[in-house]
């Protein structure tokens, strides 16, 4: 139960747990996942049938790369709003943040390992800077 809500939390917050806990849920998610998929295509564990092959039958995605598409989409949406719009700006400031400039003059970091961001779970699952995926997310088509 403590996993469940802890998941919860995370896609509600944006993956505020430690990277390891991050891979954690992501991997429970994606058994659960699967283990639901087992269930509606009647299969047993004496049937070996792999997590692939129940994958291909049902025709979905992993769990895990389902979450990772809507959450590069809705950076793409947050991304190409106006720059008057206060969640585009607040993006803005979390992008210089992560390349090291302060928000403000008397900004300090917070004590304690520096939590995951959803800045950083964007940087992870793009492999490229955030700065970046922010100037590739402006052409729609592309991202």
């Amino acid at each position: 139960m403590r996993s469940k809500v802890r998941l919860m939390m995370c896609l509600k917050h944006g993956s505020c747990f430690i990277r390891g806990a991050v891979i954690l849920i992501g991997n429970r998610l994606d058994s659960f996942h699967t283990r639901c998929q087992r269930r509606i295509l009647h299969t047993r564990w004496y049937n070996f049938v792999s997590n692939n092959e129940v994958l291909c039958r049902t025709g979905l995605l992993a769990a895990s790369s389902i979450v990772r598409k809507r959450r590069l989409g809705l950076f793409g949406h947050v991304g190409r709003l106006t720059e008057d719009v206060p969640a585009n700006q607040i993006l803005q400031t979390c992008c210089e943040a992560q390349d090291g400039a302060q928000p403000s003059f008397d900004w300090k970091r917070a004590r304690g390992q520096p939590p995951i961001t959803w800045i950083h779970q964007i940087c992870q699952d793009t492999g490229i800077s955030v700065i970046d995926a922010l100037q590739l997310a402006e052409d729609r088509s592309f991202w």
